[in-house]
Parts: C-alpha cells; structure tokens; sequence
C-alpha cells in the first residue's frame, strides 16, 4: 500500500515538478488537489488494480496499433488474423488482477464489444492507407509559455500526414458515451497535441483533430484557431502556475471518490501541512 503517516508533511517548499505536465496530470489536479499531491508530489505506491473497461480499451488499441504498424510497412493485416491475434493478447494478459464491477456482463462478453469495436472499424477504414503514418503512440514533448516556459508531454494514438503541411491526429476511444460537438469543440488534450505538433514539425499548414468513437462507429472532427491555440495555451500555463503554487491541497469530495486509489488514505491527513 505504501508509506501512509507522513504522507504530507513534506515542507512547504517542496520543490518544483521536475517532470514534465501531461493532460492526464493537469486533470487530476482540477478532479482533486489532495489526490494530485498524494500521486504526483509525496509519490505515495498504492497498487491499482485495472477495470474490465480499461483492460478492453487497452487491447484496442493494441490491436489497432499492430494494423497501422503493419500497413505502414505495406502490409494489410486480415480481419481473421487480427481477431485472432486479439483474443490470443486477451487470454494472455487476462487474469485475477483485472476487476469486473456491473456484473451483468461477463469477461468473454467484453471480449466480444472488443472484437464488434473492432470489426466496425475495419470495415469503414480497410485498407487503412489514408496518409502516411508517422507515429503511433507517438510521444510528443514541447514546452507551452506563462510566466515562464513549461514543459508538456503526451502521447498521440496514431498521428498521419497527407501531404502539403497536413496532419490529422487520431485518438481512439472505447467508452460507452459520445460527447456533443460543443464539449468536443472544448476538448483540451488533443488540442495540447496541436500545440506540439505544430512546434515539432516545421512543415504544418494544418492540423485536424479526430476522435473515434469506436463503440458507435464514429468519429468526430474539430479544429482550433491560432486564438483558440493562443488561449489555450495561457490557460493551461496559468494552470500548472496554480499548481506549482498550491499549499494545502484540499480534498475534492465527490462521486469519483469511490474509484479513487487513496480513497480513505487523504481523509487521515487534514491537519495543517
């Protein structure tokens, strides 16, 4: 479980992040400050155990990284061979550590939305050589400016150029809901990758943001401004400066509190730090 009585009696001072900020860490911070300090600041060890939903978008991605690797190097993997290929990861990497919460389903039944998520997407996109693949999980770092410059990381699921200076960034996801347009049009993650990929790559004319819903076969398109990009950007830097200056941390109670890896831990340290 890890360390647990001196878990925030670290002095004030506490040093800066010496790590570089990413979306995922940004969003802890904003969900709960106690959790972020607890994860990111005192790096407190707990062992997190890995929902049925996790797991399965986990080896979604897999697979669909695994037929973009392959079309890239000029070969088209076929559908029997990738749902084969997808059950043999799943029986390998499947046991006791992965919990089932609604047990109305079972695991061979999120298999099976594993492989229909699957299939709606090699039919709409075979033979998957739109573009040329540059990366995928594709590991970005730049910096964004504030009062002083700082330093960002993400990982893109499968980034594609198509020529003349434009890129499309690609992000997959397996949950069971859709957001709307307007929440899309505000959505920060991928909006943070433009921003480094436009650092990253002189050639950038244009940068198209795409979400795929694979579990209603869809996908959704967004693009942002230079303004957008501008705002986003001091936003996001006056965050991290909130964080960097933050002293006490609260708790933020709530419903997500329940799933939370320190759930009765943070309530044992409201003492004064």
């Amino acid at each position: 479980m890890g360390r647990s009585g001196d878990i925030l009696k670290t002095p004030l001072n506490v040093a800066k992040a010496t790590e570089p900020y990413s979306h995922s860490r940004l969003s802890v911070f904003e969900q709960c400050p106690r959790r972020y300090r607890l994860r990111y600041v005192d790096k407190v060890e707990v062992e997190e155990a890995v929902g049925i939903e996790a797991f399965t978008g986990t080896l979604v991605h897999d697979s669909l990284e695994h037929l973009y690797a392959m079309a890239r190097d000029g070969q088209v993997v076929g559908w029997e061979q990738l749902t084969a290929r997808l059950r043999n990861r799943w029986d390998e990497l499947f046991d006791d550590s992965v919990f089932i919460v609604r047990k109305d389903a079972t695991p061979h039944d999120h298999l099976l939305r594993a492989q229909s998520m699957l299939m709606a997407y090699y039919r709409s996109n075979y033979p998957f050589d739109e573009g040329d693949t540059v990366g995928l999980e594709h590991e970005l770092r730049f910096n964004i400016s504030g009062s002083r410059e700082h330093e960002m990381i993400g990982y893109i699921d499968r980034l594609t150029c198509l020529g003349d200076g434009v890129y499309e960034i690609h992000d997959y996801k397996t949950g069971k809901r859709m957001p709307s347009p307007a929440v899309i049009g505000k959505d920060r993650q991928l909006a943070l990758y433009e921003i480094g990929v436009r650092r990253s790559f002189p050639d950038v004319k244009e940068v198209h943001l795409i979400w795929h819903y694979l579990a209603f076969g869809r996908q959704m398109r967004s693009r942002r401004t230079p303004e957008q990009l501008e705002r986003l950007e001091a936003d996001t830097s006056a965050l991290i400066e909130e964080i960097e200056g933050c002293v006490r941390y609260p708790r933020q109670e709530g419903p997500l509190c329940r799933w939370c890896e320190y759930a009765g831990m943070c309530q044992e340290h409201d003492a004064p730090l």
